[in-house]
């Protein structure tokens, strides 16, 4: 696995817009390198936001980070794609069946198992699902607890030689001593009883569905205009810091953003010593709808501010400066 990452990162290198993006995520995300993972899947798909494998490998990311509803919109990203990726249609499975939902994570498996009879993975799944929950691993761990034998019976079972990946949530915690025995947990509405139902529980509710606004960061732009918005810091490995990013539908895209900037603050300066130039300061861009300044915070922190195309350049640039002084600051602050 080591000298698989290193060719596919060589290959990348090479070809930074080569699909093999998704291959060197997979890998990553096997060696439980998650963040990672994230990064190289998010960078890709900001270069082919259509590659539905891509999304595929995306979502298998956010599952083992326990973001649930983000795994279920990337697998829902997928079947838009490629309505018979049957990886995706176990995934979504998965998702619902962890939602307490055995209902529709039965009919996601049927399709699948209606567009390919011999996908044993599916079958095993759908086997999983009717038994209410049991753990349902061809081959389990001695210690595999509940949550990864259902993510490898939905999702992996076709590369089931591969090492388990870790479980999506926490153990529940042991209980508290006391006189009387602690309240048995209230039976999912939608799944019967079983001994995964405390680890289930614990999904559902954490699965609730996201706002469509920019995620929660730390307030280190507040009070600028569209501070979580329109102004987005992150750091040289192409991670979100603060700040925010949304699209004209309201989404959080952040991450997306942030993973496609990645690496600019090199290349910007490796092009300003090519040029003789100095130091780089700011970089415009003037899009239909709006202006966008980039410019870097520190030792390899990047700012990006979106400002309407009404605003001029020169208000713009103005804008970016009080909120780049603002956010070294802040990182000066956490030690950045």
């Amino acid at each position: 696995m080591p000298d698989d990452v290193r060719s596919l990162t060589a290959t990348l290198a090479r070809d930074p817009a080569s699909l093999v993006y998704a291959d060197l995520a997979e890998a990553l995300r096997r060696r439980g390198q998650r963040d990672e993972a994230l990064r190289v899947a998010l960078h890709g798909l900001a270069r082919h936001p259509r590659h539905a494998d891509g999304h595929d490998v995306l979502a298998r990311v956010y599952a083992d980070l326990g973001d649930l509803p983000r795994a279920e919109l990337a697998w829902t990203k997928v079947l838009e794609l490629a309505p018979e990726h049957a990886g995706a249609l176990r995934g979504v499975a998965f998702v619902r069946f962890r939602e307490g939902d055995a209902g529709r994570a039965t009919e996601a498996l049927e399709r699948a198992l209606a567009l390919d009879p011999g996908d044993e993975a599916a079958r095993r799944a759908l086997e999983t699902v009717r038994r209410g929950g049991a753990p349902a691993a061809p081959e389990p761990a001695p210690a595999t607890p509940a949550s990864a034998a259902e993510l490898t019976a939905f999702a992996e079972a076709e590369t089931a030689e591969l090492p388990t990946p870790p479980p999506l949530l926490p153990p529940p915690p042991p209980p508290q001593a006391a006189a009387a025995p602690a309240p048995a947990p209230s039976p999912d509405a939608a799944a019967p009883p079983s001994p995964a139902e405390p680890a289930r529980a614990a999904a559902a509710a954490e699965a609730a569905p996201a706002p469509r606004g920019p995620r929660v960061r730390p307030p280190v732009f507040e009070g600028f205009d569209r501070a979580t918005a329109d102004i987005l810091l992150l750091d040289e490995r192409g991670l979100a810091l603060a700040g925010g990013l949304a699209a004209a539908d309201g989404a959080d895209v952040s991450e997306m953003a942030a993973a496609g900037l990645a690496g600019v603050s090199s290349e910007a300066m490796r092009t300003a010593t090519y040029l003789d130039l100095g130091s780089w300061q700011s970089i415009v861009a003037e899009a239909e709808t709006a202006s966008l300044v980039v410019a870097p915070v520190g030792a390899g922190a990047l700012l990006l501010v979106r400002r309407d195309r009404s605003m001029p350049v020169g208000l713009a640039l103005r804008f970016a400066e009080r909120a780049r002084t603002t956010a070294a600051a802040w990182l000066k602050g956490q030690g950045a």
